[in-house]
């Protein structure tokens, strides 16, 4: 087969555009993201803690070259980004030689990293098309399973993906990781394709009501958002968790700005590192590390029950190279089976040349920097976890408001001290 590069799959990417068009957009710390990156609080509260934290621990780490200076980016509000928190408030950056710059994204990031506007943000599989479209990204690490879910009201008809067909299916657009792997989910159970479900476009905060309307039969969207919804809506119940039924692949990846790889050898691994610290000190204390995430105002902590919840279903892990590799191949082959890359051959052999060229050409794997402490095979993980949180509905019904996050209600803040 012909060797392939991005520029070889631009005539499928456009084919697949109206998913690309918005990945940048649809990440999983935000249903709805903007248009300029900000600064904000947390940079210059991270930059003093940078300077504050230049020990002897960050100098053996940079013993071969400088501190090198990176953007790192994140949305905040949910557990999806705990690592980032973690890594944020236990200086792994600069105990690892890196001199961060914590901004709050509200941008495209595919035009983030096209100028050099950012070097890291969490990588999910609403952006893989973006990644066609020549979006200048690596994927060196993992960071965890899935973290989006979609409900319906008793009554519609819906127990599962399966039963999408010919459904009124609400979204905040059509691109970005729930969208992806609804579509996923249905289109393995069913053998159709996205052009089988009436999606409906609606701003973030008009979805809920739409359901309760009956303007739609489902909507879907990121766990933070949905299972408080569940909570507080008569009726409501998931019809897919994706930590549940995707949870023996990674969603979430580290991911670097290749012009940074490129300019720094060593940044690779310096960030790979620094997350696979982070990693290690919130698995220790996984509840104690939301507890933190919720104090300092990265989350909204109105249910601190259903974010613990959350943050034990996501499995976080770093550097099981195998499960990197069979995660980053399983994110592709969704978006074939979904009919998102109308070029990928019909034939099964050749398809997986397809699939497999893509996989090497986004990965780049540094997950060995951390392979003294490396999680187990997600498999062994997620049968030690059982069940999903969220798949028994009275966990849902019985979380408690912190009285705090009840008076606080969706405001937050993104200050890293």
């Amino acid at each position: 087969m012909k060797e392939l590069s991005r520029r070889t799959f631009l005539k499928g990417a456009a084919a697949a555009g109206a998913v690309a068009a918005g990945a940048g957009l649809a990440a999983c710390g935000s249903s709805t993201a903007s248009s300029a990156a900000s600064s904000a609080a947390a940079s210059s509260a991270a930059a003093s803690s940078a300077a504050a934290s230049a020990s002897a621990e960050a100098s053996a780490s940079a013993a071969s070259g400088d501190m090198i200076p990176m953007t790192i980016g994140y949305w905040g509000g949910n557990c999806c980004e705990l690592g980032v928190y973690a890594a944020i408030e236990n200086h792994t950056f600069e105990a690892n030689g890196i001199e961060p710059n914590i901004v709050t994204i509200t941008a495209d990031t595919s035009e983030l990293l096209a100028n050099d506007e950012i070097d890291f943000f969490l990588w999910t599989p609403g952006f893989f098309l973006s990644w066609l479209q020549g979006a200048n990204a690596k994927l060196i690490d993992t960071m965890h399973t899935g973290c989006w879910s979609g409900i319906t009201l008793e009554g519609n008809g819906i127990e599962s993906a399966a039963d999408l067909k010919g459904k009124k299916v609400g979204c905040t657009g059509m691109s970005g990781p729930s969208y992806v792997e609804s579509n996923a989910l249905y289109s393995r159970a069913t053998g159709g394709t996205h052009d089988d479900i009436n999606w409906v476009v609606y701003d973030g905060t008009l979805l809920l009501q739409a359901l309760k309307d009956h303007e739609v039969d489902a909507i879907i969207g990121i766990d933070s958002t949905l299972y408080p919804q569940v909570k507080e809506t008569e009726g409501a119940k998931f019809f897919f968790i994706s930590a549940e039924e995707l949870a023996d692949y990674y969603c979430c990846f580290v991911c670097c700005n290749t012009h940074t790889l490129e300019k720094h050898p060593e940044a690779g691994d310096r960030l790979a590192k620094a997350f696979a610290d982070a990693d290690d000190i919130m698995r220790k204390d996984i509840e104690g590390t939301v507890e933190m995430a919720i104090e300092k105002g990265y989350t909204v902590g109105k249910y601190p029950e259903i974010e613990k919840g959350l943050a034990g279903n996501y499995l976080y892990g770093h550097g099981n190279e195998q499960d990197f590799w069979d995660s980053i191949y399983e994110r592709w082959d969704e978006l074939r089976i979904a009919g998102f890359l109308p070029d990928c051959p019909t034939d099964e052999a050749e398809a997986k040349k397809y699939l497999d060229e893509l996989t090497k050409g986004i990965g780049e794997w540094h997950g060995d920097v951390g392979a003294a402490t490396a999680a187990k095979p997600l498999k062994e993980q997620h049968a030690e976890r059982g069940a999903a949180y969220g798949t028994n509905p009275d966990d849902i019904r019985n979380a408690k408001a912190d009285a705090e996050g009840e008076a606080k209600g969706a405001s937050t803040h993104y200050g890293s001290n």
